[in-house]
C-alpha cells in the first residue's frame, strides 16, 4: 500500500512538472511572437521614413501661409497745370467802323441839308448839323455824344436850320460788339420832303492813349 502511494505521489510530481514545463513553453512562444511583431513594425517604419512615404506630423497651424498683400494703391495721375487764360486785351472805340450802307445814308442826309449861304464858310450851310443851346457840354470834345449819353431813351431834340427842321431822337440802348451803345435817328424835313439816317454813340476808351471812358460818336 505504501508502495502504491509512493508511486502515485511520484506520478503526481511528474505530471505537475510536465504541466509546468508546457505552460512555460506556451508563454515563451507568446513572448517570441510579440517581439517578432515589434521588430517587424520597427523595420517597416524605418523603411517608410527612408522612402519618404512617412512624414512627421506637423502642426496644422504651420500650414497657414500669410496672405500675400494685393497692391491696390495706384500712383496719382499727374495733374497738368491749367494754363492761365490770357488777360483780355483792352478794346477801344476806334475799333468800331461805320458800315458802307450807313456811309451812303449819311451822304444822302448831308446833301439834303446843304443850303446856300453868302455869309457862311464855303457858301454852304449844313442844316443837318444839330444845334444846341449853351449848356455844360458846350465846347467840350465830342459834346454831341456826351449830350445824347445823358438823355433818357425816347428823348427828342429839335432844332431849326436855315431851310430845314431837324430832330435827333434817342431810339434805344444795346450792346454792340461788346460795347454799351445807343442808337439814334437824325431826321430833316423841308418843303414836304424828308430824309433820315441812323446814328450810333458808344461808351468806352477812345484809343490806347485814353484812360477814361466816355461816350463817343461812331456815326
Amino acid at each position: 500500500m505504501q508502495r502504491i502511494l509512493c508511486a502515485a505521489l511520484a506520478a503526481s510530481v511528474l505530471l505537475a512538472s510536465a504541466e509546468g514545463a508546457h505552460a512555460q513553453g506556451f508563454l515563451k512562444r507568446l513572448a517570441d511572437r510579440a517581439a517578432e511583431k515589434v521588430e517587424q513594425n520597427a523595420e517597416k517604419l524605418a523603411g517608410d521614413i527612408i522612402n519618404g512615404s512617412a512624414k512627421p506630423r506637423q502642426d496644422e497651424s504651420s500650414n497657414d501661409e500669410a496672405p500675400v498683400p494685393v497692391e491696390t494703391s495706384q500712383e496719382p495721375a499727374s495733374v497738368q497745370p491749367v494754363p492761365e487764360a490770357p488777360a483780355p486785351k483792352a478794346r477801344y472805340i476806334d475799333s468800331l467802323k461805320t458800315p458802307p450802307h450807313v456811309e451812303a445814308k449819311k451822304a444822302e442826309y448831308n446833301k439834303f441839308g446843304e443850303v446856300s449861304c453868302n455869309v457862311c464858310e464855303g457858301g454852304i450851310e449844313l442844316d443837318g448839323r444839330p444845334t444846341f443851346p449853351f449848356d455844360e457840354f458846350s465846347g467840350r470834345y465830342n459834346e454831341r455824344a456826351k449830350r445824347a449819353g445823358s438823355w433818357p431813351i425816347g428823348h427828342i431834340h429839335r432844332w431849326q436850320g436855315r431851310a430845314s427842321k431837324g430832330t435827333l431822337t434817342l431810339m434805344s440802348e444795346e450792346r454792340v460788339d461788346g460795347f454799351q451803345c445807343r442808337r439814334l435817328e437824325y431826321r430833316l424835313e423841308r418843303g414836304g420832303s424828308s430824309v433820315s439816317r441812323p446814328g450810333l454813340i458808344c461808351l468806352g476808351l477812345a484809343n490806347s492813349s485814353s484812360d477814361v471812358e466816355n461816350w463817343h460818336e461812331i456815326y
